[in-house]
């Protein structure tokens, strides 16, 4: 307060030992005419400020007005840091500045919105499932189930990354998905399967085909859908599978050992039976479909879980891009 207070015309700076008492500093003003002022800065309680010896510099944090106007009238100095409010009154020094602006902050700008976060992605999973369609922002939203801002989020740094295209109608803003590949393609680079935790069980499988049925009454009521070559293997076989992975709805990473019978499913590292907690905890959910009576997820997330996935994982993704998934592109 006291550099805002005197600008460039004299110089602060911190002079001596620091005191013994913690709440004791020295400050030394620098006049221009040459004068070298020492003031001995100390925290005074509420209940003396008001009586403080002449010389003294009370610092105060949003005194109220009768107070400020008290401590004038007895010329006693004062700054008070909370109302930008200076008063001072020392030898060769008078500086009484009642209406001093504290200089403002910039504002933080907030940070974008992940497009391919949890919640987010439910943006882009609504644009792939209706490829052609020309949006508007508040319809899109309210499609996806986000709020307006998390889809202006969503759909400004898509735009950036030209998976849409964005015209403005007026006061509208039409919103078009150029192409389902570029939109998997950028996606791909911040995700990966490796991201769900999960459990490799061995369990007493034999043809990988034939054990998917079986799910059904082991798992009972819990939510649950393949993913991965065993889930693809149902919308577009492709590549040759011997593991199935499937998603199941659980509340943390430690129930996964546990869903099964304890005495066919065993944990072991090379178990062909692969039990993950979503990474993407609702919108993996998001597009679930049914086929021959078991779920799995949508194709967009088979061809996400797939596209780093060792074992032919990108040729599957490939495959379901041409068949399962539009490709569509705006002009």
């Amino acid at each position: 307060m006291l550099r805002a207070a005197l600008g460039t015309r004299a110089e602060i700076s911190a002079s001596g030992k620091p005191e013994a008492e913690a709440n004791v500093a020295r400050v030394v003003l620098h006049l221009p005419d040459g004068q070298r002022i020492e003031l001995t800065l100390e925290a005074l309680p509420a209940s003396r400020q008001a009586n403080a010896p002449h010389g003294s510099v009370l610092v105060l944090n949003r005194a109220l007005p009768e107070m400020l106007e008290r401590l004038r009238r007895g010329r006693l100095s004062f700054v008070d840091v909370g109302r930008g409010v200076v008063s001072l009154e020392l030898p060769s020094l008078l500086i009484d500045r009642t209406g001093l602006k504290l200089p403002r902050r910039a504002a933080a700008s907030r940070p974008l919105r992940n497009p391919f976060a949890d919640r987010a992605s439910l943006v882009s999973r609504t644009l792939v499932e209706h490829p052609g369609r020309v949006w508007q922002l508040r319809e899109l939203a309210s499609d996806a189930e986000v709020s307006t801002m998390t889809a202006s989020h969503v759909v400004r740094q898509l735009d950036q990354m030209r998976a849409v295209e964005v015209e403005r109608e007026g006061r509208s803003i039409l919103i078009r998905l150029r192409s389902v590949r570029t939109l998997v393609e950028l996606w791909a680079m911040h995700y990966e399967w490796t991201k769900n935790a999960r459990v490799a069980l061995h369990a007493p499988m034999g043809d990988p085909q034939r054990f998917l049925p079986r799910l059904k009454s082991s798992l009972g009521k819990r939510r649950w859908a393949l993913t991965m070559q065993a889930g693809a293997s149902l919308v577009a076989p492709h590549a040759v599978w011997d593991k199935v992975h499937l998603y199941v709805d659980v509340d943390k990473p430690t129930d996964l050992a546990h869903i099964f019978d304890a005495t066919e499913y065993v944990p072991s590292p090379t178990g062909r039976l692969v039990v993950m907690q979503p990474w993407y905890r609702d919108s993996v959910w998001h597009g679930l479909q049914a086929v021959k009576r078991l779920p799995l997820v949508s194709n967009l997330q088979l061809a996400l879980d797939l596209w780093h996935y060792q074992v032919r994982g990108r040729e599957q993704a490939e495959h379901l891009l041409r068949t399962e998934l539009s490709a569509s592109t705006a002009p």
